[in-house]
């Protein structure tokens, strides 16, 4: 399959698009071979990622509805995106009907504390939803905590050969 980074209402710009932009974009790209959309917003901003959701989906698109890690769950004192934050937007992608979910760790900031907490807590209340796991090794940790979200119950992943992985990229395949 060949996959998409889908940013919600801003399709792949940085600025909000009409919806029927987006929707007309989603419609070729899937003609023109885009299978899975990974539609994210960066401030997980539900409304954003609705019209993402609804415009790859109406496409005929594998919707992977995607949250956006930041902070630390294993860290009582961060409050703002603690455990239940992460847990209810899960649920709303899930509500909005996407295919699968997809946790976006574009800072390498999961650790495999957080990883187990946060994979095991959506495995338990979306039992049924194939969860993806992206991370960056920007803390050298992403090895460990894709271990981590797998035992966890994490479905699928994401890693690279040796020679092309590591700090901002993914963690190593080889490691």
């Amino acid at each position: 399959p060949f996959q998409m980074l889908l940013r919600g209402a801003n399709a792949v710009g940085y600025t909000n698009y009409p919806d029927n932009v987006v929707h007309k974009f989603c419609e070729q790209a899937s003609k023109s071979g885009v299978d899975v959309f990974r539609v994210f917003d960066s401030l997980n901003y539900l409304e954003n990622l609705k019209l993402g959701v609804d415009a790859a989906g109406s496409a005929g698109g594998f919707v992977e509805g995607t949250i956006s890690y930041t902070g630390d769950v294993s860290d009582p004192t961060k409050g703002k995106y603690d455990l239940e934050y992460y847990v209810n937007l899960a649920k709303e992608l899930a509500d909005m009907g996407v295919h699968s979910l997809a946790i976006k760790d574009m800072a390498g900031l999961l650790t495999p504390a957080a990883s187990t907490m946060l994979i095991s807590a959506i495995r338990t209340e979306l039992p049924d939803m194939v969860i993806h796991v992206h991370t960056h090794d920007t803390a050298g940790t992403g090895v460990a905590s894709m271990i981590a979200a797998a035992n966890a119950g994490a479905d699928v992943v994401d890693a690279a050969t040796d020679a092309m992985s590591g700090l901002t990229s993914q963690p190593s395949l080889g490691a």
